[in-house]
C-alpha cells in the first residue's frame, strides 16, 4: 500500500453519455434539472465518476424503459437515495 488514495475512474460528459447510453444532450439536461451532478467541473467541461454513471443509467432505465417522466424520475431517485440512506443507518446500527 502505498498510501495514495485509490484512483477512480472519471469521465468527460460525452464519454460518461456513451457509456450510459444517453446523449450529450440529455446528460445536460439532467444536469441543469439536477438530477445528476458532475463530480468535478473545470471551466465548461463537466466529469463524471462510476457512481455518477450509475446513476445516469438508473434514470436511463427510469425514463426510457419505465416510462416516467422527469418528475417521476425525480421521485424514485428520491425513494432510492432515501432507501440507501435508511439501509446505512440499519446497518451501522446492526454493527453496534
Amino acid at each position: 500500500m502505498t498510501g495514495r488514495p485509490a484512483r477512480t475512474a472519471i469521465y468527460e460528459l460525452e464519454t460518461a453519455a456513451r457509456l450510459s447510453r444517453l446523449t450529450p444532450a440529455r446528460v445536460r439536461r439532467y444536469v441543469r434539472v439536477g438530477l445528476v451532478r458532475p463530480s468535478r467541473v473545470e471551466g465548461r467541461t463537466a466529469f463524471f465518476s462510476e457512481a455518477e454513471l450509475a446513476r445516469l443509467r438508473t434514470i436511463r432505465r427510469l425514463g426510457e424503459d419505465l416510462g416516467l417522466n422527469a418528475a417521476g424520475v425525480e421521485v424514485a431517485l428520491r425513494l432510492v437515495d432515501e432507501i440507501r440512506t435508511l439501509r446505512r443507518t440499519l446497518d451501522a446500527r446492526a454493527d453496534r
